[in-house]
């Protein structure tokens, strides 16, 4: 017969090849600082504007982070241009783009209300031109409404885009010629009631590259025997003919060449600003999940990558707090990680608010907290094998061996 005496587990000894519990501290902390690396580099809060005037030619270059926008709403049409609850313009453009990415539409100009759900916004998506903006009647369902034309910008080529609403639809011309009818697009009446932007969205983050050489505004729809007569004086240089016509708005030519400021040769002489430093006209702080997606659909690695990527922090900082506190209760000890986590996010978040090259993201916040559920969860899941294995090797000490008598 066999006797033997069982010396219990040690909690503190360590099993082989595996990190004592509090060693889990100090990887959480690794962690929480590879976070703020990754989610705030590179530290640039106020990068030089990346707007700048063309040499040799009238006209502005826009890059990433470039910006110049009206200090002040645009003026309102008289009340007896107003007509009904539909907005009436004309918009022209004259640009050279470059190839826009597939992930986004970038801002060419930009019209901020923030009383709208929606910006009117004339955009690149790759090389389609597209129109997004706030309709009457306001939509039911939460995605942006939006218009435009295939394949109409080549990169490096100059082209002259027109944009018109009478009320009951929304026209696009391309170098004077019709390209697109859209008769059941209507705008909000307040849609192009706000400050105006150019190269850049409000909030700074959908930055346009490529050369604006002109730009006007009107609170009326022009009839196409105007649209094609102001094409050609554009674009062969005669714009000492163009005069201010009714409902003129705003127009610029961009032949300063230098300075800070572009002037409105309309009736209304307001100016527009390019400032020394980039800085957005707003900042948005947690914006909602449902602003927060790609072109078309949510972006899935994104949110995939910000699930696993909190993990770890949650898996450590779990079984770094059972192993300070290993009479507390798991749901508390779980609450106490997730808040942990969400913390950590918030904090990252908000910083990113004043960072040109992040998205302060209410998803983000959501999902690394999620991530940090996630890793508590598996943590509590292996914690009784970890005991296991560090009872097993003094289990087997402590056993002696007795001769039968």
């Amino acid at each position: 017969m066999l006797a033997g005496s069982h010396v219990s587990a040690n909690p503190d000894r360590p099993v082989k090849g595996f990190p004592h519990d509090r060693s889990f501290g100090w990887l959480s902390l690794a962690l929480v600082a590879a976070y703020f690396v990754v989610g705030l580099w590179p530290f640039v809060f106020h990068p030089p504007n990346r707007a700048t005037w063309l040499t040799g030619r009238a006209g502005l270059h826009f890059e990433p982070y470039g910006i110049a926008y009206d200090p002040v709403p645009l003026p309102r049409p008289a009340p007896s241009d107003a007509v009904g609850p539909s907005a009436t313009f004309t918009v022209e453009l004259w640009i050279e783009p470059q190839d826009g990415p597939a992930n986004n539409v970038l801002d060419i100009l930009t019209i901020h209300n923030p009383h709208l759900p929606c910006d009117f916004v004339l955009g690149q998506w790759k090389r389609d031109f597209q129109l997004r903006a706030t309709t009457y009647p306001l939509p039911r369902t939460g995605k942006i409404p939006e218009v435009g034309v295939d394949n109409a910008l080549v990169k490096g080529k100059a082209q002259f885009i027109t944009v018109r609403s009478d009320g009951t639809g929304t026209d696009f011309y391309l170098d004077g010629t019709m390209a697109g009818h859209f008769p059941g697009f209507i705008l909000n009446a307040e849609a192009l009631n706000g400050q105006l932007i150019l190269g850049n969205s409000a909030s700074g983050k959908n930055s346009w590259t490529g050369r604006l050489l002109g730009f006007s505004l009107y609170n009326r729809a022009l009839d196409p025997a105007d649209i094609t007569w102001r094409y050609a004086l554009w674009t062969q240089g005669r714009t000492g003919q163009l005069t201010n016509a009714p409902g003129l708005t705003a127009r610029y030519f961009f032949d300063e060449g230098r300075g800070q400021q572009a002037k409105d040769s309309s009736a209304n002489r307001h100016h527009l600003l390019i400032p020394a430093i980039f800085q957005p006209v707003h900042r948005d702080f947690l914006i909602s999940p449902m602003k927060d997606i790609a072109y078309d659909h949510p972006d899935y690695p994104d949110i995939a990558v910000n699930i696993l990527g909190f993990v770890p922090f949650g898996f450590c900082f779990f079984l770094y707090r059972r192993s300070l506190k290993p009479k507390q209760w798991v749901a508390n000890t779980t609450l106490w990680v997730v808040i942990f986590g969400a913390a950590i996010s918030l904090a990252i978040e908000v910083t990113q608010t004043w960072l040109p090259n992040r998205v302060s993201s209410t998803t983000d916040l959501l999902t690394n907290t999620l991530g940090t559920l996630l890793g508590a969860v598996l943590a509590l899941g292996i914690r009784p094998k970890i005991a296991e294995a560090e009872a097993a090797p003094e289990s087997n000490e402590g056993k002696e061996t007795v001769p039968s008598r």
